[in-house]
């Protein structure tokens, strides 16, 4: 799937997504949202997004496992609240386990994930403040 933001907006959830999908995303001085809390993608989902002057944002489930990957150029990623990936032997054990992998590259932009839902884990294993 292709989502195209230029000068403009697109959102995307997790219900228009197939298993084993590869989704792109680029925002040329627009935005793409990204709403996969609602509906979550289906396994094996990759996702790439490129955002130059423009910027995407990410919905993801308190408890989604993610692998960032990427680079930013006068621009930035994030991820809200951080959250550690289960140790390698416990990813392979359910489908539902595994990282949605995200590669995001932001030049004058920003790529924003942002967890939602309660009981958001923190990096230290906490609960936010």
């Amino acid at each position: 799937m292709l989502s195209l933001a230029i000068f403009g907006g697109n959102r995307v959830d997790g219900g228009m997504i197939d298993p084993g999908e590869r989704i792109v995303g680029v925002a040329l001085f627009g935005g793409i949202e990204f709403d996969f809390a609602s509906v979550p993608p289906p396994p094996a989902t990759e996702v790439t997004i490129v955002a130059v002057f423009g910027g995407a944002g990410f919905k993801v489930r308190s408890q989604q496992p993610l692998r960032l990957s990427g680079f930013s150029i006068f621009g930035g990623r994030s991820v809200e609240p951080a959250q550690r990936l289960p140790p390698p032997e416990r990813q392979a054990d359910d489908d539902d386990d595994l990282p949605l992998e995200i590669n995001a590259y932001a030049v004058f932009g920003g790529i924003d994930i942002k967890r939602v839902g309660q009981n958001v884990p923190t990096a230290a294993g906490g609960k936010p403040g």
